[in-house]
């Protein structure tokens, strides 16, 4: 069979080996030197990297096998020439500070750049020694004892087991996707979620060789949105019940699913939550050597499910980033934009307004009598009635209306587009529903309480030249309402009280 064409880097294995918690190594068996050592192997060993492989004269493995089981190495050494030989072996090795280790190694051969290389992992199981050493010779283990020792073995060989044939696909996929490292670097430096899509599906195909890659998302009705695709194609929304796979993945029903065409369909997961899809197609000379090579479909499954879940680690991110962004610019206990907002968005609305000749009104409400509420029944009563408040003016204006606490009861309306007449019919809107709300009595059940509210106005004239003189005038107009009665909406230009 040809060798295939496209190839992917090893992204997955150099995080595989650097991270793992045995030691992994690739050695020359000629040379009986290592090529390649992790950090735990070192670690085990008791030598640095610089020892093992890039000193002029690296150690060798035999010196620092005992010289007791030296002989049992070489013998299975001998027994594994050819790629794809394979085998475990047990040994005691001599640390450089003297401590004697007992090490269970797993290996396997591949050919590389045409030589024979040993790839393995290596562990430490001088405890499970001592603990079989044990059990031979002490026949007073009570049975519990037993059972947990052989839970442990069991453990022990499962995860050498997995430890093997991941070594078996690192050798498989030796020259596979050099672009993932890359790609997710690049994810994490972008600043705007979309363009992380945007970089994640044309890296994956540009750079990886991958056929397409579409990156899809569920929007606040739970049907999918393409957020990117390359080859591109128009943003469609795709209603999952349309698509088997899709639904299944979504649902959780399927860790991934892979057509006829060897498609992936991986969950983009953030959290718990499963928050859209990650497709990719494999190009028609890779969909040939893949459908007769496990190790290979077991590799490329890893690698996608790996970026989906990257994926959904970034978006995760970008909403964490987001809610404390918003989080600093919210009053926390009503919720309003915060006096920090009101500051930069007054600024910004009345340039606005003031470079383009358009219409801007400042609206300022207090509650009325809010010391008594407080001293009456109590703060946390009064915080109930912020609450109440807020999330009624919440829902009363415009998205473009900016609604702020500016301190303790007195909320600020930034109102752009909106003057005069238009402006005092808002308040007394405003006014009116306030003194209909009816707020329960925390210390009473079943009695309620009812506030009212004085509002200023202010709207932006020809004689207006500072967002400070505009404040002033509102301010103003509030000042008049609560020592006239409260209860009542005054527009700044109605009277001369300035």
């Amino acid at each position: 069979m040809d060798r295939p064409t496209a190839t992917v880097q090893p992204s997955l294995l150099q995080a595989h080996f650097e991270s793992s918690v045995d030691g992994q190594y690739v050695l020359d068996p000629e040379t009986d030197v290592f090529v390649k050592v992790n950090p735990a192997l070192c670690e085990l060993l008791g030598f640095t990297r610089e020892q093992l492989v890039e000193a002029r004269q690296p150690v060798g493995t035999m010196s620092i096998i005992h010289e007791d089981d030296r002989e049992v190495v070489r013998t299975q050494r001998a027994s594994a020439r050819n790629p794809g030989d394979s085998g475990v072996m047990r040994f005691r090795a001599v640390r450089s500070d003297g401590d004697v280790r007992h090490l269970e190694v797993r290996f396997t051969l591949i050919l590389h750049s045409g030589r024979v290389l040993q790839v393995g992992s290596a562990r430490d199981v001088s405890e499970q020694v001592k603990l079989e050493h044990k059990l031979r010779t002490e026949s007073d283990f009570n049975r519990e004892l037993t059972l947990a020792a052989q839970r442990a073995a069991k453990d022990a060989q499962r995860k050498s087991l997995e430890v093997l044939e991941a070594n078996t696909r690192v050798g498989a996929l030796a020259e596979v996707l050099r672009a993932i490292p890359l790609l997710t670097k690049r994810l994490l430096e972008l600043e705007q979620i979309n363009d992380v899509f945007k970089e994640a599906a044309l890296t994956m195909v540009n750079d990886a060789q991958f056929s397409s890659c579409v990156v899809m998302l569920k929007d606040q009705w739970g049907e999918l949105e393409v957020k990117y695709a390359n080859p591109f194609r128009n943003t469609q929304k795709l209603r999952q019940q349309e698509n088997e796979v899709y639904q299944g993945v979504l649902q959780g029903k399927m860790p991934l699913a892979v057509d006829a065409t060897g498609t992936h369909v991986a969950p983009i997961r953030s959290g718990t939550e499963v928050r859209g899809l990650l497709q990719v197609g494999l190009p028609k000379n890779l969909q040939r050597f893949y459908a007769s090579h496990k190790p290979i479909q077991e590799s490329i499954k890893d690698l996608i499910m790996t970026i989906a879940d990257f994926l959904g680690v970034v978006i995760q991110n970008h909403e964490n980033l987001d809610r404390i962004k918003q989080q600093s610019r919210q009053d926390r206990l009503t919720t309003l934009f915060n006096r920090r907002v009101f500051d930069e968005q007054l600024v910004v609305e009345f340039r606005r307004a003031l470079r383009y000749e358009r219409d801007l009104s400042l609206l300022i409400l207090d509650i009325d009598d809010f010391k008594k509420v407080n001293d009456t029944w109590g703060h946390q009563q009064g915080d109930r009635v912020l609450e109440q408040v807020a999330a009624l003016l919440k829902v009363s204006f415009r998205d473009l209306d900016t609604v702020c606490r500016y301190g303790g009861e007195e909320v600020c309306v930034i109102m752009p587009e909106t003057v005069g007449e238009a402006a005092r019919v808002k308040g007394e809107q405003i006014r009116r529903k306030i003194s209909e709300i009816e707020i329960p009595l925390l210390d009473e059940p079943g009695k309620v309480i009812g506030v009212t509210v004085s509002v200023g106005l202010a709207c932006m004239n020809k004689g207006t030249t500072t967002e400070d003189q505009l404040l002033r005038a509102a301010d103003k107009a509030l000042y008049y309402c609560k020592h006239n009665g409260k209860n009542q909406v005054r527009l700044a230009e109605d009277g001369d009280f300035f």
